[in-house]
């Protein structure tokens, strides 16, 4: 049952999914996924720029301390902005109700999760807990608004 589970996920990402394409600088690691990707996104989106990276990777390093003063899931995992380059990131794009192009940015720490690693130009990585491991937040790139900070919970 195990190897037919695996040999499911392994089927319909290869025959569903659509490569993103990998960015990556001296800062950071991404995959920028493209507006044709469909699964959990609003039904308006778009392909961000590498200058839509650059200036959301800025504002992760300026922003994220101050919306993570709670450090929510993060007392026996790593403080997730004080970590940033040990995180691989997912690019997604989308336009919100008011007409605002917004970034989902999803976040995995590089070496916990091996499946992930081997599948993170793919698809989407979603994990259930897995702490400060896993998480993601959003970017309004027409107010420069960082928010909506997700970190998954401890099992």
């Amino acid at each position: 049952m195990k190897s037919f589970l695996l040999y499911f996920i392994l089927f319909t990402t290869f025959c569903f999914s659509q490569e993103a394409e990998h960015y990556k600088t001296k800062e950071f690691d991404v995959a920028i996924f493209p507006e044709t990707y469909k699964e959990l996104l609003p039904e308006k989106r778009f392909t961000p720029t590498h200058e839509n990276i650059t200036e959301a990777e800025l504002a992760l390093r300026t922003k994220l301390e101050d919306l993570n003063y709670l450090l929510t899931h993060q007392s026996n995992s790593p403080v997730i902005h004080k970590n940033l380059n040990k995180y691989l990131r997912q690019y997604f794009g989308y336009i919100d109700e008011n007409g605002n192009r917004i970034l989902i940015i999803n976040c995995f720490w590089k070496n916990v999760d091996k499946m992930a690693k081997k599948l993170w130009l793919k698809d989407r990585i979603t994990v259930r807990d897995g702490g400060s491991f896993y998480w993601n937040v959003k970017y309004n790139l027409d107010t420069g608004e960082l928010f909506d900070l997700e970190v998954n919970g401890n099992a």
